[in-house]
């Protein structure tokens, strides 16, 4: 059982205003909220483990200025053309925004097992070590019930017929995450107060600094590979379809930027592993990440995503198996140098 009192980890950090740090505040359900800023549970190791990591900073008011970007780009070696994406990670909440969620903490706390993509970034950062050529890193280290930085932030976006789009309004069960103000209809986006504010304060910011993180790929190597490095549960989500199929590793695709080559060379890389044991495409997830300035205009970016089955490496939804995680975090650096090791001009 976990220690029902606060506690509060605070570790130097690069950032935007001198004296500052980083504070990590634990709630009685055990799980982290934003003291003044804070990195993931998970990424406490990563930024004391990992050399050169700095938050991005985020707009340009002098209030913005003086706030760290939630996107925390760790660059690699300039030769490497790979940019692993951790989106959904991450635990932390802003204060003022729990103080929006409906939830209680123990519902939030069965909301973050749902939602969250618990240790990959743990993953991602052994494959950091395991690899010849560091790839650059793009960690969210905010909670995806803040802002989901893969979504379409406009009414364009198909999740927010069920509350998921950029801002969500429901939980993975359908209960209504932040107040509204019209009554739930499940055929029209549901508006939040405060979507827009969310938007400017946190999921541009994320998403400049990540499109900047792929021209700065693009520039150096001349390509940029992105590896969406996400996981799902065993069981469906309520917003789901429950008769997909839900293998150990899904291997998410998208007809314009997935070339052959990166699917084959990403079956290669985990397929010996005991854990996995089922590979398919696109199911129960579809598609993989590409910046809007990128997507369907420069076939020089392209991008796969990983999405692991949680029952392959977690033991229960918060606590990883570390086995697997490392044998997992070392089939991804195998994957990393294949592509590395690719050349440029190699038919895609």
């Amino acid at each position: 059982m976990r220690d029902s009192r606060s506690t509060t980890l605070s570790i130097p950090a690069t950032a935007p205003s001198a004296g500052s740090s980083w504070s990590l505040e634990r709630t009685q359900s055990g799980d982290y909220l934003l003291g003044k800023s804070s990195p993931s549970r998970g990424q406490v190791a990563s930024l004391v483990l990992e050399l050169g990591t700095y938050p991005a900073t985020r707009g340009t008011t002098d209030k913005e200025k003086h706030v760290p970007s939630s996107a925390l780009v760790t660059p690699g070696d300039d030769r490497s053309p790979v940019l692993i994406h951790v989106p959904h990670a991450s635990r932390v909440i802003p204060p003022e925004v729990r103080a929006d969620l409906l939830l209680t903490d123990v519902e939030l706390a069965a909301e973050f097992d749902e939602a969250t993509d618990t240790a990959t970034d743990e993953i991602a950062a052994i494959a950091l070590r395991r690899t010849h050529l560091r790839p650059t890193t793009v960690v969210n280290t905010l909670s995806r019930l803040v802002i989901d930085p893969e979504r379409l932030p406009d009414a364009e976006e198909p999740a927010n017929a069920f509350g998921r789009g950029a801002v969500y309004t429901r939980t993975c069960t359908g209960d209504p995450l932040r107040p509204a103000t019209t009554r739930y209809d499940p055929l029209r986006p549901e508006p939040y107060p405060r979507a827009t504010e969310l938007i400017d304060t946190h999921f541009r910011p994320y998403t400049d600094a990540l499109t900047a993180a792929v021209d700065d790929r693009l520039d150096a190597c001349g390509r940029a590979v992105i590896i969406d490095l996400h996981s799902y549960p065993a069981a469906p989500s309520g917003f789901e379809d429950v008769a997909a199929a839900r293998p150990a590793l899904c291997i998410g695709t998208d007809a314009l930027h997935t070339p052959h080559w990166l699917v084959h060379a990403l079956r290669g890389a985990f397929a010996s592993l005991p854990e996995i044991d089922q590979i398919a495409e696109n199911t129960p997830y579809a598609g993989s990440y590409v910046p809007l300035r990128h997507y369907g205009r420069d076939e020089r970016v392209t991008s796969v995503m990983i999405e692991l089955r949680r029952d392959v490496y977690l033991t229960d939804p918060r606590t990883p198996d570390t086995a697997r995680v490392d044998r997992l975090g070392r089939a991804l650096a195998a994957l990393i140098d294949e592509i590395t090791a690719r050349p440029p001009t190699a038919d895609v």
